[in-house]
């Protein structure tokens, strides 16, 4: 069994929402990720120890591997991307989690999203569907501004991104 991005995406979702979730409703929470994708996810995820599942109805995401994982492995299972000028959902030391504590005046970044509020230079989400699940959920939208900020980061900003990902999860 390997990590995938998609598996990824399911536990940050997960450990910001509703560990119980239902295929059903995880499909509705992640626009663009079938019903299907997201079972294998879950087994993955079960099989690998990133969730726990103590009975029917009673699961849990370890908070602690996942955030291990997010933090040391995340930017080798899903390298950063860039692109061109779009807009999109602020993300990395862009976003608002991030921005509180970084300072300095560099470009913004962004998952693109065709709707979204501002313009900057477009990093690959995590999984093409990131960008709208995280344009729904705000705790998600947090979650991966921070993981990509592992993903894009230099070490400043991965020491800041440690921190909120421990006060996060």
């Amino acid at each position: 069994m390997h990590l995938k991005p998609a598996d990824l995406l399911v536990a940050a979702k997960l450990a910001v929402g509703d560990p119980n979730a239902t295929l059903r409703q995880l499909e509705s929470l992640l626009p663009g990720m079938s019903k299907s994708a997201i079972a294998l996810s879950l087994r993955r995820l079960k099989e690998l120890g990133l969730v726990k599942v103590n009975g029917p109805g009673d699961q849990r995401v370890n908070r602690i591997a996942l955030r291990d994982c997010l933090e040391h492995v995340v930017r080798w299972i899903v390298p950063a991307r860039m692109g061109k000028i779009e807009l999109g959902l602020a993300t990395a030391h862009t976003s608002e989690v991030m921005a509180r504590k970084l300072f300095g005046d560099q470009d913004p970044v962004v998952i693109p999203l065709s709707e979204g509020p501002i313009r900057g230079r477009a990093v690959a989400p995590i999984h093409p569907a990131a960008p709208q699940a995280a344009a729904l959920d705000p705790k998600l939208h947090q979650l991966l501004a921070i993981v990509d900020s592992f993903r894009i980061g230099g070490a400043r900003e991965r020491e800041v991104a440690r921190a909120e990902l421990r006060a996060c999860l």
